[in-house]
């Protein structure tokens, strides 16, 4: 699955605050997979705007991360997707999420 960083900044926003040990552990992995490196921050601008308190970053340099993620990682995250559908969130949440829950159902 390939992600940019706007994909990467929201996963951890829609995955769910409690769970089991294990869905625990799928989470950790999920956010390793996807985590903004050091450098990859320096190399887009990724910074926080004081005024605004949004992140901004150059998205002429964003360049998509692929990511496997395993069997389980993967209905982790559909089921997090799933349990958003009532809720009311910004469009490109919704872009972000329908992104990956396309890409699972794929």
């Amino acid at each position: 699955m390939d992600l940019q960083i706007k994909d990467r900044l929201y996963i951890p926003t829609f995955l769910p605050q409690k769970g089991n040990f294990k869905q625990f552990n799928l989470k950790k992995e999920i956010l390793r997979k996807i985590e903004i490196s050091e450098n990859e921050r320096q190399e887009v601008g990724l910074t926080e705007n004081a005024e605004t308190k949004r992140i901004e970053w150059d998205i002429t340099k964003d360049t998509p991360l692929s990511v496997e993620f395993s069997a389980d990682e993967l209905a982790y995250l559909k089921d997090s997707c799933e349990k958003l559908s009532d809720e009311e969130l910004q469009d490109d949440m919704w872009q972000c999420i329908e992104k990956i829950y396309n890409a699972i159902n794929d």
